[in-house]
């Protein structure tokens, strides 16, 4: 599945960091050669004749985020079988994470084709689509995920209908996705802007409060409830939460915004909706 890449800061050299995955991964590849041994053992080229031995090879290699070495894996496996399934859908997640978009697309599609009902592959096109810009695209792979059971798509499907303004099926994917991850604060973030944009502050601001409660320390999600704050005439409560995400936030742009809200809370009250920010 197509996520967002992990930093690790374990290492002060990345190339210090780089050979000790290599050697990590020689190791395991050593333990997977003995341990990947059948009640009749396979010779060495039985192994290297099966597109599966080298796949498996590959998703050691990922994990271990050495995407070149797990494409000369897959490429391997595909010479095998032109028509293996998982080695494309993985190929699409790799060209993905080196922002290959087009490649990625196309490595999605040929795994779509060969397993329309894989709800993984069409998330991962879904995924592919939004970041190349195709809204509709995404959109259309997303919904065929949830429908094939795939609900790892229900939180990404909501916040792309929240982009698009369409409020209650962002809410109603959201809930499904809140039933899915009842401990995602981004979720309830989203339901949170989700009706601040509909101007029902009360249910906003249940949301934020959830996802404060599991987010305690998220100045996103501060500003969000002081702006539901705010939009329900509550100002001082806004006030007290701007002031304190001010000494929390590091981008000047939100820090330039929050100041020019503090300064609307000086002024008298008008009918003006206030816009909460979604987590990303």
């Amino acid at each position: 599945m197509i996520q967002k890449r992990r930093h690790y800061k374990f290492f002060k050299s990345r190339k210090s960091y780089f050979h000790l995955k290599l050697f990590l991964l020689f190791c395991l590849l050593a333990l997977f050669y003995l341990a990947c041994t059948p009640s009749r053992p396979k010779t060495e080229p039985d192994r290297e004749k099966d597109p599966q031995y080298h796949y498996e090879k590959a998703m050691v290699a990922m994990r271990y985020e050495l995407p070149d070495m797990a494409l000369s894996f897959l490429q391997q496996a595909l010479s095998l079988d032109p028509n293996f399934y998982p080695a494309y859908n993985l190929l699409g997640v790799i060209y993905h994470k080196k922002r290959d978009y087009q490649a990625a697309a196309e490595a999605l599609t040929r795994a779509i084709e060969l397993k329309p009902d894989s709800g993984e592959a069409h998330h991962n096109l879904g995924v592919v689509y939004q970041d190349m810009g195709l809204t509709e695209k995404a959109e259309q792979e997303y919904r065929r995920a949830i429908e094939l059971g795939y609900d790892r798509s229900l939180f990404l499907l909501a916040r792309l209908l929240l982009d698009q303004k369409k409020y209650d099926e962002a809410i109603a994917f959201g809930l499904k996705a809140a039933q899915l991850e009842p401990k995602n604060p981004a979720v309830f973030n989203l339901l949170g802007v989700a009706c601040n944009e509909k101007r029902d502050y009360k249910s906003a601001l249940a949301y934020f409060q959830r996802a404060m409660n599991l987010a305690p320390e998220d100045p996103v999600i501060w500003i969000n409830m002081a702006i539901a704050h705010l939009n329900n005439g509550e100002r001082e409560r806004a006030r007290e939460l701007l002031e304190k995400a001010l000494t929390k936030l590091q981008d000047q742009a939100l820090i330039d915004k929050v100041r020019s809200w503090l300064e609307q809370i000086k002024l008298p009250p008008d009918d003006k909706n206030f816009m909460a920010r979604p987590s990303r």
